[in-house]
């Protein structure tokens, strides 16, 4: 009996220990492992049909496609992610043959689950409701770098989104620059080439707020072009940035004119008599005139450069470097008109001839 006595006093000091311990075992995180192998390890916050939200260390949330999930554990249980079964093939249930469909490898269709599931988080960002917008704008903004990609695809010409949808990414996009080179690129073709004109100038907004120079260096390789196709909504996305410093590059690009002209013949000269009013009983004197015509050429008296600087400002100035230089002079505050004028009558004669202070006036 003493025997039996101690072993159950073991058993039940044995019992207790075990208890307590499981007691004092925290509270374990939730698991998602990967097909891939992976294991993403936190918190589950929210569950949809395509997706599982989970908020990591840090409190960032990533959402995770079903599509690429083998398992979720939650605390201690483990939950196998539900595989529809797949019926028995048979001649009655083999479907038809579609050799036009999309066939995504399975990476790749995760990839797309993913997608459309950051996508229906920012799908408001269009809505007419400004409250809807607000949150859409807040949901980006908290998404981070993650909704950039989703953000950018919206403007491909092959998406069809609305107008709308396109204005509310561009506003997504400057809440969270500065951006990468790509989203640099696609903001900038976003504001020369969109179909919508709204579009174009909340585009040139988003560049002006960002500051977004790699944008704005890329617009001006397509106004410095011979093709009036490329150049002219270059132009007009440059007038709607409003950025001087690409003004002064589009002025230093304009090129000096030069004339070339052949020299007439060294034959003798006509010699023919003039009455000049030169004294109280006037005078005749000898005019020597060539022979034979004066021909030559001139280059550089139009440039892509200057017919972009006159969509931007409004008016044809010429197409001479120097009055270009002092548009943008009077357009930056360096000098007024009126301080140009006073230069300009301050100057003496020989100063005047050829000056570019009297060029388009």
């Amino acid at each position: 009996m003493a025997g039996i006595a101690r072993r159950l006093g073991l058993f039940i000091l044995l019992a207790g220990l075990c208890v307590s311990s499981r007691a004092e075992e925290p509270v374990k995180p939730d698991r998602v492992e990967l097909k891939s192998g992976e294991e993403v390890v936190g918190k589950i916050v929210n569950e949809t049909d395509l997706a599982v939200f989970i908020q990591v260390d840090g409190g960032e949330q990533r959402g995770i496609a079903k599509t690429r999930i083998k398992r979720i554990q939650r605390g201690a249980q483990a939950v196998a992610q539900a595989q529809a079964p797949e019926p028995a093939p048979g001649p009655a249930q083999v479907p038809a043959a579609e050799p036009d469909a999309p066939v995504f490898p399975p990476a790749a269709e995760a990839r797309k689950k993913e997608t459309e599931a950051l996508f229906e988080q920012l799908k408001d960002l269009g809505a007419p409701q400004r409250e809807k917008r607000s949150a859409a704008l807040k949901q980006a903004v908290e998404l981070g770098f993650r909704a950039v990609p989703v953000l950018l695809a919206v403007f491909d010409p092959d998406n069809k989104q609305p107008p709308e949808m396109r204005m509310g990414a561009l506003r997504a996009l400057a809440e969270l620059g500065p951006l990468d080179q790509q989203g640099a690129l696609v903001v900038g073709w976003a504001a020369m080439q969109d179909p919508d004109l709204e579009v174009r100038r909340e585009a040139a907004r988003t560049i002006r707020a960002l500051k977004e120079d790699r944008a704005i260096g890329w617009i001006l390789q397509f106004a410095l072009r011979e093709d009036a196709r490329q150049r002219v909504p270059a132009a007009a996305a440059l007038r709607e940035i409003d950025n001087d410093l690409a003004f002064a590059e589009l002025a230093r690009h304009v090129p000096q004119p030069t004339v070339n002209a052949a020299n007439p013949g060294t034959g003798p000269s006509e010699v023919r008599r003039m009455d000049l009013p030169i004294g109280p009983l006037g005078s005749k004197m000898p005019i020597f005139l060539p022979t034979q015509e004066v021909s030559g050429t001139a280059d550089n008296i139009a440039s892509p450069a200057s017919d972009a600087l006159k969509q931007i400002a409004g008016k044809d100035l010429g197409n001479l470097p120097g009055v270009w230089m002092n548009w943008l002079n009077e357009k930056v505050g360096l000098w007024s008109k009126e301080e140009r004028e006073k230069a300009y009558k301050d100057r003496s004669l020989i100063n005047k001839i050829g000056s570019p202070h009297v060029q388009g006036q």
